[in-house]
């Protein structure tokens, strides 16, 4: 297990150097370890190691909020709970190693883990994110290596402990999850850094996913949201105004596609400010957001304190006067700019205001937004016109567009086509290697036995069949070498090849 005692060294610093280099060495030989598992295997520990924490989640959740003073319990228990219920189950249909093949390509395909993961962890979902990468290791026969934000240091090593117990009782093998317990940013670029670091996921702040990228090792690492969100004048008020405020209340605002901005349409910018405060939300006056302002962003530069914290206690801290039960601080922004602080991401309960006269607009004030930070990640939109949303989506550097829903819970999946995810990749526009939402396929590569193919692959591609999908398994067809006893011998020399790469 992780817990292991702590070195016996005065220098901080330096024992945290060293604690990352022995923990990449355990972890090295626990990837040897799960590399000879069979994917049914490791799916089957994943789903142990899952049950065993789902009636944690509520402990933790509070324990976290406790601890880091970010965000709301009841939102935590929900995302530890969706850590453990959807994560093992969503890919069951995927595969995540083995042997396949393409027979239309008359390619062999060989699964191959990446060794040892090295996974950053946020301050605003650290436990659900540890779990969630836990599971996507085990799944793909990964050991795991966690960088905890030092703000919840403690629940973060008290879950990474007790998930590490859930493995070792379902045959997973000893130091297959650890964790750095004196997160310094040398100690963790030294894990970033190092040649026994297969890959980093990288979830958390600009500075250290950068670190991530500069670390001379692969890198899966994401970006800061900062969510423009467009009304325009066909969307149905009411149910923009609930699903905006849900959204912008969750967790206190912490998650990084909560709404940061919205764009009103002037023809109905009143009633949208209406039904705003009729779910909730506080319609600041011009004076109220500048002291909400000045709070936030004090000489310009953003208050930590605001991060997850209820909108009475930010409104308080400010000197305004909201309700106990306020949902969300709404702050007009008259003469949006670049530089407007108010256009920077809040990670908290505080939603500016822009009143437009239409799309073209919008879409200004989104590219303003976009100067600061947010590109590649999130907008929405509400809409009755699909036109409306596709030329919204068009026209700025979002990879996810929302379109008559929640930004925080449909931009992973709930009620959309986009994957489940607790990691977001940004894309090109957003400095970051994946566009995607993040899930347990990255985390595996394959190697790829190619057959003669008369015409090669540019005349599959002319006939149409190089889209066939490759099939996983030994069911009869015109490639008949992938035999049940041939997957066994490629599966074998394959573990044997990773254990003499290690």
């Amino acid at each position: 297990m992780s817990s292991s005692k702590p070195i016996d060294l005065a220098d901080h610093d330096l024992a945290a150097l060293q604690e990352a280099r022995d923990l990449l060495g355990r972890a090295r030989q626990a990837a040897a370890t799960l590399a000879l598992w069979s994917p049914e295997e490791a799916k089957r520990v994943a789903k142990e190691v899952a049950a065993a924490l789902l009636p944690r989640a509520e402990f933790y959740a509070e324990w976290a909020v406790r601890e880091s003073r970010i965000g709301k319990v009841a939102d935590k228990i929900a995302k530890n709970q969706i850590a453990c219920t959807l994560t093992p189950s969503a890919w069951d249909k995927v595969a995540l190693g083995g042997v396949r093949r393409n027979d239309a390509l008359r390619i062999v395909e060989i699964g191959r883990p990446a060794g040892v993961v090295v996974g950053l962890s946020n301050s605003t979902s650290p436990v659900a994110t540890i779990i969630f990468k836990t599971i996507l290791c085990l799944m793909t026969r990964n050991a795991l290596v966690i960088s905890p934000h030092p703000v919840a240091l403690a629940c973060c090593t008290a879950v990474t402990n007790e998930l590490q117990a859930a493995i070792e009782k379902a045959g997973g093998p000893a130091h297959a999850l650890q964790i750095l317990t004196r997160p310094t940013v040398e100690a963790t670029g030294a894990l970033m850094r190092d040649a026994r670091t297969d890959v980093i996921l990288a979830t958390g702040g600009t500075p250290m996913v950068r670190a991530a990228y500069g670390s001379g090792n692969p890198a899966i690492g994401v970006g800061s949201g900062n969510v423009p969100i467009y009304v325009d004048a066909s969307a149905d008020i009411e149910a923009a105004a609930q699903t905006i405020v849900a959204a912008k209340n969750f967790d206190h605002g912490s998650p990084c596609s909560a709404p940061s901005v919205l764009m009103l349409h002037a023809s109905i910018a009143p009633q949208m400010q209406q039904a705003l405060a009729r779910q909730g939300a506080h319609v600041c006056t011009d004076a109220e957001a500048l002291q909400i302002q000045n709070y936030a962003f004090p000489g310009g530069k953003f208050n930590g304190k605001v991060v997850g914290r209820p909108a009475h206690e930010i409104a308080q801290a400010a000197g305004v006067q909201v309700p106990v039960d306020c949902q969300a601080l709404v702050c007009p922004i008259a003469n949006p700019q670049a530089g407007h602080v108010l256009l920077k991401e809040k990670l908290s309960p505080i939603l500016g205001c822009v009143v437009v006269p239409g799309m073209d607009q919008a879409i200004d004030v989104a590219r303003l937004m976009l100067q600061h930070s947010g590109a590649g990640h999130t907008s929405g939109i509400h809409s009755a016109s699909a036109e409306q949303a596709v030329v919204w989506g068009a026209a700025l550097d979002y990879y996810r567009v929302v379109v008559n829903g929640s930004t925080v819970h449909d931009s992973t999946g709930a009620n959309t086509g986009l994957p489940y995810t607790f990691t977001i990749g940004t894309g090109y526009a957003g400095k970051s290697s994946v566009d995607c939402n993040v899930g347990p396929e990255l985390l595996v590569n394959w190697k790829r036995v190619a057959f003669p193919l008369p015409g090669g692959w540019a005349g599959a591609m002319a006939s149409g069949a190089a889209s066939a999908a490759p099939s996983a398994g030994a069911s009869p067809s015109q490639l008949s070498t992938l035999t049940p006893e041939l997957q066994a011998m490629v599966l074998r020399i394959v573990q044997e090849e990773l254990e003499h790469l290690r």
